[in-house]
């Protein structure tokens, strides 16, 4: 038993994440998709921060699109430009807007973020493990996989579809989170 905790103790020293921030489980820390940090720090104030090299920024709602953030304040507004990390800052919400429409940074599907950011992420994730039915479904896939490969033609088309809807479904879950841009 002794045994059994060492190893589990150690498991988890290598799987918990590597910068812990004070705030508890509100906090997070995560990258953009040019490599800057965005975090927040637990408080209840949903202010995000993003470190870029010299430049520090805050604000409490934003979203990505085309190497850019668009990012607003209760003051100030943002477009924020990570290719080249060049800030452009805004006092009237008008001039902002019109600036976005020149930039051509209006996309079909906006995916807007808050503070919540980095811990919808890790509920996500946490609820497809906790909900049984998932760890149901790959005993599912597995044994419609190898079911394929006997000469039975029952249920064939279920067996068939079963297949392919798995992996798929994965895919398209993990393509979700890894790439939060807007399209």
């Amino acid at each position: 038993m002794r045994n059994i905790l060492v190893k589990c103790l150690i498991l988890l020293t290598f799987l918990a994440p590597l910068s812990c921030m004070a705030g508890g489980l509100s906090a997070w820390e995560e990258e953009t998709p040019y490599h800057h940090t965005l975090s927040h720090d637990g408080e209840s104030t949903g202010w995000v921060m993003l470190s870029m090299d010299t430049t520090t920024l805050s604000f409490q709602h934003f979203y990505f699109y085309k190497g850019y953030i668009v990012a607003s304040a209760d003051s100030s507004q943002f477009i924020i430009n990570e290719k080249t990390m060049t800030v452009q800052q805004f006092a009237d919400v008008n001039k902002w807007q019109q600036a976005i429409a020149a930039q051509h940074l209006n996309p079909l599907w906006k995916r807007e973020f808050d503070d919540c950011y980095g811990t919808d992420k890790f509920g996500m994730m946490l609820f497809l493990f906790l909900v049984p039915v998932p760890l149901f479904f790959p005993l599912v896939w597995l044994a419609c996989v190898i079911s394929l490969f006997f000469p039975t033609r029952k249920l064939l088309k279920l067996r068939r579809s079963i297949s392919w809807i798995l992996p798929t479904t994965a895919i398209l879950a993990w393509l979700y989170y890894a790439f939060p841009q807007s399209i």
